[in-house]
């Protein structure tokens, strides 16, 4: 008998596991997108990238980072879970990577050995440092408001973008 009980209880907990190991309810079909960031043609890895529903999906993430060979597989998120490829639909591309400054922030500890002037010096100067970076990505192509550009899926399984044809 005990061996029949716990022959249930292992079925019973592989029941529970393999059921909520899936998609969540409402998580949104998707399709293989890829969005692939380069300057000039040379790989631009480290950008966030972001779709931006046309049309606002509730509670639907969908984005990703590009890898060394600057390509970002796209990934949905909704309810806690992940899954590849983006909803249907129509997006505004958003890209984001800022400059790395040789200033790193400072720590608390650090602070609490710098005088109150001292620290804003340290921040003033951090900032006109990064002020003074060349960016990466064209500002252009940082917000939902100023981006053009648009992917639709499914479609085009990888869109590439050459930030350097958006210079400023």
């Amino acid at each position: 008998m005990k061996n029949l009980y716990c022959a249930a209880l292992v079925a019973l907990s592989l029941a529970v596991v393999v059921g909520c190991s899936g998609k969540p309810s409402g998580f949104p079909k998707t399709s293989s997108c890829e969005i692939v960031v380069v300057d000039g043609g040379a790989p631009i890895e480290g950008v966030e990238v972001a779709l931006i529903p046309e049309t606002p999906i509730s509670g639907v993430i969908v984005g990703g980072k590009t890898d060394a060979s600057g390509k970002c597989v796209v990934q949905t998120t909704f309810a806690n879970f992940t899954a590849p490829g983006a909803p249907d639909g129509s997006f505004v591309v958003t890209l984001r990577k800022d400059p790395v400054p040789t200033m790193p922030e400072l720590t608390i500890e650090q602070m609490g050995e710098m005088s109150q002037k001292e620290i804003e010096d340290y921040r003033q100067e951090r900032e006109a440092e990064i002020a003074a970076m060349d960016q990466i990505i064209p500002v252009a192509l940082k917000e939902k408001a100023t981006s053009t550009l648009k992917v639709a899926v499914p479609g085009e399984k990888t869109t590439t973008v050459d930030v350097a044809e958006y210079a400023e």
